[in-house]
């Protein structure tokens, strides 16, 4: 049919009396239906008339109605920029009120709609990432044709089937000639609703760089005021009534949980200002009320610890030694090939309480699998935000595993991260709340041992509030567990305030020793370095690496250097006794684990072995059965040197050594090796002169 022909019907339809077939998509102050124009497939939007208040203000700026407004935005949007709006059919005047029709778009779903279903499933994050992707593109290519919508909600943002992003509701646009500046941007973008770090990410991926400085600068400016204008909107109508919207509401900002599968973690979706607004000021202080009725005991056992480390002999040291599998349906297999190949760890696998029954049911089965290999297994219960607000659920979860498990682990690091609100838990009270689980499970599980509290990276205070939450039990705890990071910026041995690792085990563990619900042995459960180069598979770059080179804060390290520093960790942690046992995040993962699985999602693609791997295996072959006995040099002379002493089962003598200077050092003396090098390997196991000069990477000197 020809335009004449869709306009005629237009200027006779009737909202009053919609014609046969046709359908209601929305009611409210805007009727919208789908009808049959004239052999047309069309969308049909109703505009009553305005107040005769308004009606007079338009008149007199010259605006014409509201229907005429949108159609003429949508022509002008077709012609500039074709494919982000449905086809504009044509207007009809009603008064100052009117008709405006469009094209029907089938299988559109509203951006609001798309998200809130990726909300409600915890992600995945990078279909998430994906979405905003594609709505930054279409919103920077409709600024870019001079079109300035003026209620770029997301409700008026439609994603179609075939990967097209169409703008609706165009009545309050305004026309450009040209791009818009970047003021007139920010103005349009202050209606996108996001949490806070997913809305710099938008922004990254609008301007596909760092935002100009006078963007962000306008963008908050308006997104205070529309915050303002939303919150008096009923001082200013009090007598009109909002019709309910047929949008999916979204959740409170701290139920908003997402899961990255790409860095295997939970992902912060608030910047840190906007996370401590929904933060109990009990973080602070019940922290601060530990320090002061724990501390002065602490600082005096840290002293004592810090003396006697590296003093006691240490027997079978690669056997504390785990290393973390993810157990997934399409990796395990490739997983037990390469863990065949490193002969001496345990195998730690984590349990979430995010993931399909299907999926906890093989990991399940996996576990039994590794025992029946021989493997210790170790394992975690990890939260996430339904779980960390639903005591029950969490309760269910944990039996589950545990009914199935109870007897084949030897022992259970109960929650994970638990100071880290991205994780799941906001606050002390639904912390208290799911301790409080704990008894009952202990109770029921006599032969586990459980751990906790289960905090991450060097949060002392927080560590020792979480330890004084922990119930009163018949019998304390086995140990404490720690996801104890060395600040993600290089050597072990390298200071983060006045603390380097070893200071930082001995003031977690000497907090513990003063808790009477806990046994004194310390279980870092995970430790890694996030690689160079890697993107948002990194700990540090998910769930999207920023344009432009990356700052002087970036811990990434290159692979030889996670290398040298994940023995150097286990070395000094172990052969102190400051650490019982230690787990290395993870075997395989492409962002900082032993092995690269790559980034391609087939099971079948390459995997490459690291140089982490190369060393960890040479550690076991050489102390799969050795035993410390002494430290002669502890990296305090000028040269910065290390020397650990092993003896193996047979009573031979082996000793390794490394340097932290920045050049290279000259090699241990045979007084202080304590015998005659028969040989000397390196990092990796390959032969090298006995005495030739040691730098970072540490070398094995054999009797």
């Amino acid at each position: 049919m020809s335009a004449e022909d869709v306009q005629r019907a237009l200027a006779a339809f009737d909202p009053e009396a919609l014609p046969p077939g046709a359908t209601v998509l929305q009611r409210g102050r805007n009727l919208v239906v789908r009808a049959d124009l004239a052999g047309t497939d069309a969308v049909v939007k109703f505009f009553p008339a305005p107040s005769p208040l308004r009606a007079l203000l338009e008149r007199l700026a010259g605006r014409p109605p509201k229907a005429e407004r949108a159609f003429r935005a949508a022509r002008f949007l077709e012609a500039r920029a074709p494919g982000l709006t449905p086809a504009p059919l044509g207007a009809a005047a009603r008064g100052r009120g009117g008709l405006f029709a469009t094209a029907y778009e089938p299988g559109l779903v509203s951006f609001t709609a798309r998200l809130a279903a990726i909300y409600r499933a915890g992600g995945p994050c990078p279909e998430l990432m994906a979405l905003l992707r594609r709505v930054a593109r279409a919103c920077r290519a409709l600024h870019d044709a001079g079109f300035l919508h003026g209620d770029l909600g997301n409700q008026n943002i439609a994603l179609a089937p075939d990967g097209r992003t169409l703008f609706v509701d165009l009545n309050r646009a305004r026309l450009f000639p040209d791009p818009l500046s970047p003021r007139r941007r920010a103005r349009d973008l202050s209606r996108i609703a996001l949490p806070s770090d997913f809305l710099r990410v938008f922004f990254e991926m609008y301007w596909e760089a760092p935002p100009p400085r006078a963007f962000l600068e306008a963008e908050r400016a308006a997104r205070r005021a529309f915050a303002w204008h939303t919150a008096t909107r009923r001082l200013r109508h009090p007598l009109r009534r909002r019709a309910p919207s047929p949008e999916p509401v979204y959740p409170a900002p701290p139920d908003i949980w997402i899961w990255d599968p790409k860095s295997e973690q939970a992902v912060s979706t608030m910047r840190s200002r906007d996370r401590r607004r929904w933060m109990s000021p009990t973080r602070v202080t019940r922290a601060v009320d530990a320090i002061l009725r724990d501390g002065p005991a602490a600082r005096r056992r840290l002293r004592i610890l810090r003396g006697g480390a590296f003093q006691r002999p240490v027997l079978a040291l690669a056997n504390r030694v785990f290393v973390s599998v993810s157990a997934d349906p399409d990796r395990f297999g490739r997983e037990l090939e390469h863990l065949a190949r490193l002969d001496g760890p345990g195998v730690h696998v984590r349990f979430y309480a995010h993931d399909p029954d299907e999926t906890t049911a093989f990991r399940i089965d996996a576990v039994r699998r590794l025992r029946a290999l021989g493997r210790a297994v170790a394992i975690s219960l990890v939260q996430d935000r339904v779980r960390a607000t639903d005591p029950e659920a969490w309760h269910a979860f944990c039996e589950r595993v545990l009914d199935a498990l109870h007897g084949e682990v030897i022992w259970v690091e109960y929650l994970h991260a638990v100071n880290r609100v991205k994780w799941g838990i906001w606050n002390f009270r639904e912390l208290g709340r799911l301790f409080a689980v704990l008894p009952a499970l202990r109770g029921r599980y006599r032969d586990v041992s459980f751990l906790g509290p289960s905090t991450i990276d060097f949060e002392w205070d927080f560590f020792a509030a979480a330890l004084r939450m922990l119930p009163a039990f018949p019998g304390p705890l086995a140990g404490v567990s720690a996801e104890l990071y060395v600040d993600r910026r290089g050597a072990p041995e390298n200071r983060q305030g006045r603390f380097d690792a070893l200071g930082k085990l001995a003031l977690l563990r000497a907090f513990a020793m003063g808790c009477p619900n806990v046994e004194d042995h310390l279980v870092v459960t995970e430790f890694n370095w996030p690689l160079a180069g890697t993107g948002e598979w990194s700990p540090v770059g998910s769930p999207y690496v920023s344009p432009g080179p990356r700052g002087p804060g970036d811990p990434s390290v290159p692979e030889e250097d996670a290398a040298a520093f994940t023995v150097r960790y286990l070395l000094l942690g172990l052969c102190s006794g400051l650490a019982d046992e230690m787990v290395v995040w993870s075997l395989a993962a492409h962002g900082f684990g032993l092995v690269d699985p790559g980034t391609a999602p087939e099971p079948s693609s390459a995997w490459r072995e690291r140089p982490a791997f190369l060393a960890l295996r040479q550690l076991f072959a050489a102390l799969r059965h050795g035993n410390f006995t002494d430290a002669p040099q502890r990296g305090d002379g000028p040269d910065g040197a290390w020397l650990l002493r092993f003896l193996d089962r047979d009573g031979r003598r082996l000793a390794v050594a490394w340097t932290t200077a920045p050049r290279d050092a000259d090699a241990p003396t045979p007084a202080l090796l304590g015998f005659e090098p028969r040989e000397a390997r390196d990092l990796y196991g390959a032969p090298v002169l006995p005495f030739h000069p040691i730098s970072g990477r540490p070398v094995y000197y054999y009797q």
